[in-house]
C-alpha cells in the first residue's frame, strides 16, 4: 500500500515538473530555463529535482524519451489493429488519425518540441522511429524511394507543426484526410 501511495506520489511530482518545463519552454529557449525557476514555478523542493533528474537538459531528455515511448507504443498497437485492414487506404487513415489523435492528446508538449525553439534530437529521433516502421524501409538501389519517405515524412511533420500553430481546429480525421488527399498519387 505505501509503494502504490509513494508510486502516486512521484508521478505526481513529476507531472507538476513537467507542466511547470512546459511553460518555461513556451516562453523561453531551454537554455534560459535554471533548475531554480523550474522548482520554484512547480513548487517542488531543487533536492526533489535532482532525485529525478541531473539537471534540465537531463528531464527534457527524459521527457522527450517518454513521449517517443509512447508514440512508439501507441503507434504499434495502431498498426497491429489495422494493418490487417484489406484496403490501403484504410490502413493510412487509420494510421494518420491516429497520428494526430497523439499529437493532440500531448499537444502542450509536441508544439513546444516542434515549435522554432523545439529540440532538432527530438525530431531526428521521431523521424527515425517512423522510418523503422514497416511500411518505410528504404531501398538504397532506388533512388526514388531513398528521397521519398523523408519527403513525406518531413512534410506530415510540417502539417502537424501548422496544425498546432493553429490550435488543432480541424479534428484528426479530417487532417488525416488532408494528408491522404496531399500524398495519395504516391502513396497508394
Amino acid at each position: 500500500m505505501n509503494k502504490q501511495r509513494n508510486d502516486r506520489r512521484i508521478r505526481r511530482t513529476k507531472k507538476t515538473l513537467i507542466d511547470a518545463l512546459t511553460v518555461l519552454m513556451s516562453q523561453k529557449r531551454i537554455n534560459k530555463i535554471t533548475v531554480t525557476e523550474l522548482t520554484e514555478l512547480a513548487d517542488v523542493n531543487r533536492s526533489t529535482f535532482y532525485l529525478y533528474y541531473k539537471d534540465v537538459y537531463d528531464m527534457v531528455e527524459k521527457v522527450e524519451s517518454e513521449l517517443l515511448e509512447d508514440f512508439l507504443e501507441a503507434f504499434n498497437k495502431c498498426f497491429n489493429k489495422y494493418y490487417k485492414c484489406d484496403a490501403a487506404y484504410n490502413n493510412l487513415l487509420s494510421f494518420f488519425t491516429f497520428l494526430f489523435e497523439f499529437v493532440r492528446s500531448n499537444s502542450k508538449m509536441c508544439k513546444i518540441l516542434l515549435g522554432p525553439d523545439g529540440d532538432y534530437a527530438f525530431l531526428e529521433k521521431l523521424k527515425s522511429i517512423i522510418k523503422s516502421q514497416p511500411g518505410f524501409e528504404s531501398d538504397e538501389h532506388n533512388l526514388k524511394l531513398q528521397y521519398y519517405d523523408p519527403f513525406i515524412i518531413s512534410g506530415c511533420i510540417g502539417i502537424i507543426q501548422e496544425w498546432l500553430d493553429n490550435d488543432m481546429k480541424e479534428s484528426p480525421k479530417a487532417m488525416a484526410i488532408m494528408v491522404l488527399e496531399l500524398t495519395q498519387n504516391e502513396l497508394l
